[in-house]
């Protein structure tokens, strides 16, 4: 009896040894930010802003695959929007923005890095111009370190901005188009234009879906995850109670396809 409570109490050893052990290599380090948008409207200024969280996965750069390391960070939240009256409205997406090589090459003098463009916009903010964000864990971890020592709003360039979008009927679903951040008088007409997009580190708690957003978009299950808005997997199949397995990933990858 003895021995056998003493291989019991090594086993137990083992398995909280092995626990603590992944706990302190395998985890993840979350940002959370407020964004806001500033749109020239004639003589007004509008404005939209939403509080999303980041998490990025942080392991062992021994631990990595053929594949490199993960580039995806895991936003949590829903796209800051912009109500700009009869003209619609403005969203600026969770989604990497589709760039020309001129747009992409000024996007890599502003800033190098390897995660998708949402998680990119803490460094794009607090950092200086032509910082490159490294592609290994230990140097993203040492980048975020340095971010979250940061506080204060600042200015995003418009050069690393995620895809903005709008509705060109907003009635109807299916007309979803993007548009372009130097030029939002070509998708809302004279006068209008985007003036800042600001960031700032917070400890509030992430923006709730946005009331001027159309009750049949509040209504609008998963169609729009990852583009519009990413929720905690649980809510996500509130969202769409008819299809519990499918993935965000496979959601958001069937929402562009309407557009």
């Amino acid at each position: 009896m003895k021995r056998w409570l003493v291989a019991l109490g090594g086993l137990a050893a083992l398995v909280i040894a092995a626990v603590v052990l992944v706990r302190l290599n395998f985890y993840s380090i979350d940002v959370r930010y407020r964004l806001t948008l500033e749109v020239q409207d004639g003589d007004l200024i509008r404005t939209g802003s939403s509080v999303i969280d980041i998490s990025y996965t942080m392991k062992p750069d021994s631990s990595v695959d053929l594949d490199g390391p993960d580039t995806r960070s895991r936003p949590l939240g829903y796209a800051p929007t912009v109500d700009l009256g009869n003209k619609g409205l403005l969203f600026l997406t969770l989604m990497d923005a589709r760039r020309t090589a001129d747009q992409e090459r000024a996007f890599v003098r502003q800033l190098f890095c390897p995660l998708d463009e949402i998680g990119c916009l803490p460094f794009a903010a607090y950092d200086k111009p032509g910082t490159i964000i490294g592609a290994t864990y230990r140097q993203q971890k040492a980048a975020l370190d340095d971010v979250l020592r940061q506080s204060g709003p600042r200015d995003v360039p418009f050069t690393v901005l995620p895809q903005l979008v709008r509705f060109r009927d907003i009635n109807d679903p299916h007309t979803l188009v993007r548009v372009s951040p130097d030029d939002l008088a070509a998708s809302f007409g004279p006068g209008v234009q985007l003036r800042r997009v600001i960031l700032e580190l917070t400890d509030q708690p992430t923006t709730q879906q946005p009331e001027i957003w159309p009750q049949w978009l509040k209504q609008a299950g998963n169609r729009y995850a990852g583009i519009l808005f990413a929720v905690p997997l649980a809510d996500a199949m509130r969202f769409d109670p008819d299809q519990p397995s499918r993935s965000l990933r496979r959601q958001a990858a069937a929402a562009r396809r309407l557009w």
